[in-house]
């Protein structure tokens, strides 16, 4: 019997599914500053800002952002070109945290992120020149 080996094209798409199943229990996730306690679907449980990953602090639009508070966030993939440094990955998240994104999730194999984010932030990042591509995040199926 010969191991199967998986390219890096099938690792990511790999790696795409995989979030896609995770991730709709993280968006419907309600995030709140001070206690940091997530609900999801009636249930309560405190986190530190350490449980979240890579120790990422979680905060809420209105915080940190200009943007309406009425406007409802979404959770986007963003997918950096791939010759951004680390220096540059980094100020880039550091951006979106200033204004007001939540982070979801940091790809290091990808270079990119999942960020809660409200629409009519999009447009702007799009026009960041380390930006390679900027999706809404979606279920993804299988054949």
């Amino acid at each position: 019997m010969t191991p199967h080996r998986l390219s890096a094209s099938s690792l990511i798409i790999l790696l795409i599914a995989i979030v896609g199943l995770t991730l709709p229990n993280l968006a419907s996730a309600n995030v709140s500053s001070g206690d940091h306690s997530v609900s999801s679907q009636g249930q309560t449980q405190s986190v530190t800002s350490k449980g979240l990953q890579n120790g990422e602090e979680a905060r809420t639009a209105s915080q940190n952002s200009g943007y309406s508070a009425k406007e409802p966030m979404s959770v986007y993939i963003i997918t950096l070109k791939d010759n951004t440094t680390e220096a540059q990955f980094n100020a880039f998240k550091q951006k979106l945290i200033k204004q007001g994104a939540v982070i979801k999730y940091k790809y290091s194999i990808i270079k990119g992120f999942a960020v809660s984010i409200k629409p009519s932030q999009v447009q702007a990042l799009k026009k960041d020149p380390l930006v390679k591509i900027i999706e809404k995040d979606q279920e993804v199926h299988t054949l």
